[in-house]
């Protein structure tokens, strides 16, 4: 049996298509109970991590916004995709995709005249009536909109990227930083795109999130990183720009081989091995999981290098999950001549407008393949192994019946396991349907009252992954259950073993 986790998402929870009573519209997903706090633990592990062990500043920008700053970050101008509308209904497509899915023909790097010609050559149609196609254009996918009432409203937008609301408070930081480089600064919040097309659930959305990173450094300072040594260890398939135009397989290398064989610099390959480390605590697949440098013809004009970690999808093929990019001075030199505000910093005696390094994460994507790496079926039984720490729930608690005072107990368990920090859900019901549908909600742990428990104050926990039984002492519960968390005590050597 084949597991549809969009299905599986809508049924149990975790998201579906926003504005159903409606008939919806493609681009928008709500995400449910189940899908929101599985949305929180993954920007949580991002943003904790680049807060605590990367250093970085925290900030919160709106995402409504004038429009100057667009049009200095070129998004105005340049911020487009291929749009080509059927002739007879009306249906827009994106050009390049549509090309590439009817026809599998790679448009990385085509132009909007080429790309027509070979649609034309195909004898490409309408996907929706089969009419004929026409004139191809450049659409821009920024939301236009406009600030204030009357006459005084001016033009406004909401953001396409986090990026540009990050840079435009630099000098700020810089000050909030003690005027020192690199500086690190992280912004997780909405962005929005009038996509053509969208679909494939959460992989092309119109309303999205992100967390974006980026560090500011001198440019002449030593391309090295201080806790280099911690990834270089770490191994993965790497498909490099000069491998494209051969067009050879991926290859196994190490983030250190990266360096070594002069692929990119040390801050790059770091935050590339920061990222799949990060991805693998989420619970995505590393065996999924692959390097993408992009390729001259492919890559911003302002960038040196850029690349990609790409997640290979069993459903949907190749998504790619953050994008790390040496952006150079780019972005700080248009504010800096669009808003007449200087940019520039003085470190040691030299003025200079400092350079960046962004990473540029989704949530929604790693999301979806999070869900995707750990649906298992066993037998008949489906269940999501998440990790503990991005798991929506990290336990349950039942009582086995609803009499007998069994409920006032499960409730004093279930307040004693909040008060000690755990996320738990409570529930009643037949203990068989209970089970099966924490199983499908990702929790590792249910917890279970009985009437043993009002003789010897033990639970029955159960494993989500084997679904093991063990007796726990209901005192003893957070810090067992912490333990095991922690990877610190195997669960069969929890409490007492009892059979299923």
């Amino acid at each position: 049996m084949a597991i549809n986790i969009m299905d599986v998402a809508k049924r149990r929870g975790f998201f579906w298509p926003s504005f159903e009573i409606y008939g919806s519209i493609g681009g928008f997903y709500t995400y449910g109970p189940l899908g929101a706090l599985l949305k929180l633990r993954i920007e949580r592990i991002i943003r904790d991590h680049y807060i605590n062990r990367e250093n970085c500043l925290l900030i919160e920008a709106p995402s409504l916004t004038p429009e100057e700053p667009w049009v200095a970050s070129g998004h105005v101008e340049s911020f487009t995709d291929m749009n080509v509308e059927c002739t007879k209904c009306g249906e827009p497509h994106r050009a390049d995709q549509l090309l590439e899915e009817k026809a599998g023909i790679a448009t990385e790097g085509m132009g909007l005249s080429e790309i027509m010609k070979l649609i034309r050559q195909k004898g490409i149609k309408c996907v929706k009536c089969g009419g004929a196609l026409g004139e191809p254009y450049d659409y821009n996918l920024m939301f236009k909109t406009f600030i204030g009432p009357g006459k005084n409203k001016i033009s406004g937008a909401l953001r396409p990227e986090t990026a540009q609301t990050t840079y435009m408070p630099f000098r700020r930081l810089f000050e909030l930083g003690r005027k020192r480089l690199p500086l690190g600064v992280v912004q997780l919040g909405r962005s929005y795109r009038n996509e053509i097309a969208p679909r494939q659930g959460l992989l092309r959305l119109r309303e999205f999130s992100q967390a974006e990173v980026q560090f500011f450094y001198d440019p002449e300072a030593p391309v090295k990183h201080p806790r280099f040594s911690e990834v270089k260890p770490l191994k993965i398939d790497v498909v490099t720009k000069n491998a494209q135009k051969k067009k050879t397989t991926p290859v196994k290398m190490s983030i250190a081989d990266l360096v070594k064989k002069k692929h990119t610099n040390e801050w790059i390959a770091y935050l590339l091995g920061v990222s799949v480390n990060l991805f693998e605590r989420m619970g995505i697949d590393p065996k999924k999981l692959r390097l993408r440098q992009h390729r001259d013809d492919e890559r911003s004009f302002y960038s040196s290098d850029t690349w990609d970690v790409e997640f290979m999808s069993d459903t949907y093929g190749k998504i790619e999950l953050v994008g790390v990019a040496a952006r150079t001075d780019y972005d700080l030199k248009r504010h800096q001549e669009f808003s007449r505000q200087k940019m520039s910093v003085n470190v040691d005696g030299r003025v200079f407008i400092p350079h960046v390094v962004e990473v540029a994460y989704g949530i929604d994507r790693p999301l979806y393949a999070v869900m995707e790496s750990s649906a298992k079926l066993d037998g008949d039984r489906f269940y999501f192994r998440m990790p503990y720490e991005a798991a929506p729930y990290q336990m349950a608690v039942f009582p086995l019946v609803r009499k007998d005072g069994l409920p006032e107990e499960a409730r004093k368990v279930y307040d004693m396991l909040i008060d000690a920090g755990f996320y738990a859900l409570y529930d009643e019901g037949f203990i068989g349907k209970l089970y099966y549908r924490q199983d499908e909600a990702g929790t590792p742990f249910c917890i279970t009252i009985d009437y043993e428990t009002k003789k010897d104050r033990s639970v029955t926990v159960r494993n989500r992954d084997d679904q093991k039984q063990v007796r726990v002492k209901i005192k003893e519960l957070p810090e067992i259950l912490g333990k095991v968390m922690k990877g610190a005590l195997d669960f069969s050597k929890a409490g007492k073993v009892i059979n299923k």
